[in-house]
């Protein structure tokens, strides 16, 4: 399909998404109440309070999220010339999740403690993957996933011991659910926050697209047209990283995102990282409105939206596998 169009169509389907997901919930809302709410309604009814602080704050902040998420799946996979790369290579996710336990375990509990805790843990997880992988002495792409493993082992073990000293009956239950991830606490404080975060990191990788295309050609004809492959490198890995931090520092863990969309994008558009982003970023944020729709329509209590994500990516990391390992053969 030609890209052009399918930016067009992906758009058209994200905006359509964006009103059925205003419309539906355990409250239905027909279109007109949107329209006569926006237009004249007043910011203390109630019906102005579910659509715009409520529902509207959240379909944003979904996008944004799912947006920020793809957007970082596609620049590690092509950074690291591995289809199934995602955030919890580096131990993004896992070092977020325990500053977050960490916050709600030992320190007051606060919304904005949990999320600044955990935006600081999985940017220091990638801290701590870098400088570890610079003492091995192979390959530098497989130093820093192996860097990366081990980070995330060692947040885990960490988190495991959190669990275990946190009170089964307040600390713990917040902690899991925290662990599963969702978007039931959106604001409009967390829009702009998200917001402000994740455009810094998406227009330095945009700015960096073709030096990424270029890189996914190896190191050596990267070098050889005199781009700085260490320095590009790292600012890429840094951006893409805060985009996942900044999303798991307000939803929790959004799992197979940015896995999903990049794939997705690849079945009816060319591989080309430098064409592609913003393409892959409106698919991202589909996949997300989908499942977070789902997650709190489907039934009377809300489902965590990882719970949803994760039984379809993993399914699909089983056809990326098998269709890989046709290819080759």
């Amino acid at each position: 399909m030609n890209l052009k169009y399918s930016k067009v169509i992906s758009s058209v389907v994200l905006l359509l998404l964006i009103i059925i997901s205003l419309l539906i919930g355990r409250y239905n809302i027909k279109p007109i109440d949107i329209i006569n709410t926006m237009l004249h309604g007043q910011s203390n009814s109630l019906e102005f309070n579910l659509i715009w602080n409520i529902r509207f704050s959240r379909v944003v902040l979904v996008s944004i999220s799912g947006a920020a998420l793809s957007l970082s799946g596609i620049v590690y996979q092509s950074i690291f010339q591995n289809p199934i790369v995602s955030a919890d290579v580096l131990g993004v996710s896992s070092g977020a999740s325990l500053g977050a336990a960490i916050a709600i375990v030992f320190l007051p509990f606060s919304p904005i403690i949990i999320q600044v805790m955990a935006f600081a843990f999985g940017i220091g997880a990638v801290v701590f993957s870098l400088l570890l992988s610079r003492q091995m002495r192979s390959n530098r792409i497989l130093a820093l996933i192996i860097a990366g493993i081990v980070t995330g082992a060692i947040s885990s073990s960490f988190l495991m011991i959190i669990k275990y000293l946190a009170d089964p009956y307040k600390e713990l239950p917040s902690i899991d659910f925290w662990l599963m991830g969702g978007f039931y606490n959106s604001t409009w404080n967390n829009v702009v926050y998200v917001f402000i975060l994740t455009t810094i990191s998406a227009v330095i990788l945009f700015l960096l697209r073709w030096k990424l295309k270029v890189l996914t050609m190896g190191d050596d004809q990267a070098k050889l047209l005199g781009i700085n492959v260490k320095v590009i490198r790292i600012i890429a890995i840094f951006s893409a990283t805060l985009l996942v931090s900044t999303v798991v520092s307000v939803a929790g863990i959004i799992s197979w995102i940015g896995l999903l969309a990049p794939h997705i994008v690849k079945f009816y558009a060319k591989d080309d990282i430098s064409e592609v982003m913003g393409l892959t970023m409106v698919v991202g944020a589909i996949i997300l409105i989908i499942a977070d729709t789902i997650a709190r329509s489907l039934t009377s209590v809300e489902i965590p939206v990882s719970i949803l994500t994760s039984l379809v990516g993993a399914p699909f990391l089983v056809y990326i596998l098998n269709r890989k390992e046709n290819t080759i053969r």
